[in-house]
């Protein structure tokens, strides 16, 4: 009589979690753009008076960057094909005679810098080393980090600006001056 028993338990089990449902939870979020930032800073030049970076205050420029939101920084390096072309920091330079030359940041969550590193005095750089520098900076939310699954390369600016629909016409410009 258990061998009878046994499969319409088992039935009766899985009909019992199969109706079980708890209550609705609020809806997650559409699909379709990302809320994120991106914007330019224009203009960067790295001297002793500013200690050989550029400091950005989130707040004073309007900016909202949360704990968990990713900061990527990219330099636009030069063009190609008639377009500019960005590396993502830290990017390392090498010129004659073993200078080297590295381009990096640091964030809070209230603000950002950008500096200049060497493996010689600074001061000693040549101009096109520490002026005029343009970066690209994207805020990228957290919630759209776990969404990629690893699917964007953030050291890409192009599968960057692909996955997220940048409009580079619409990218706000900060002047550094």
């Amino acid at each position: 009589m258990n061998r009878k028993l046994l499969p319409l338990l088992l039935l009766a089990v899985v009909a019992l979690f199969q109706s079980c449902r708890g209550p609705k939870g609020d809806p997650g979020p559409q699909g379709g753009d990302v809320l994120g930032q991106t914007f330019d800073i224009i203009n960067v030049d790295f001297t002793s008076g500013n200690d050989w970076g550029y400091a950005l205050n989130f707040d004073q420029e309007d900016i909202e960057v949360l704990p968990s939101d990713a900061v990527l920084v990219y330099v636009y390096w030069n063009d190609q094909g008639g377009l500019k072309a960005y590396r993502p920091l830290p990017q390392t330079a090498f010129g004659n005679n073993g200078l080297i030359v590295t381009y990096n940041f640091d964030r809070t969550d209230k603000d950002m810098e950008i500096f200049l590193d060497s493996n010689v005095p600074r001061a000693q750089l040549a101009t096109d080393w520490t002026r005029g520098f343009e970066f690209r900076v994207i805020v990228v939310p957290a919630d759209f980090l776990s969404r990629t699954n690893g699917e964007v390369d953030y050291n890409s600016y192009e599968s960057v600006v692909k996955a997220f629909n940048i409009d580079e016409s619409k990218v706000k410009k900060i002047s550094a001056k």
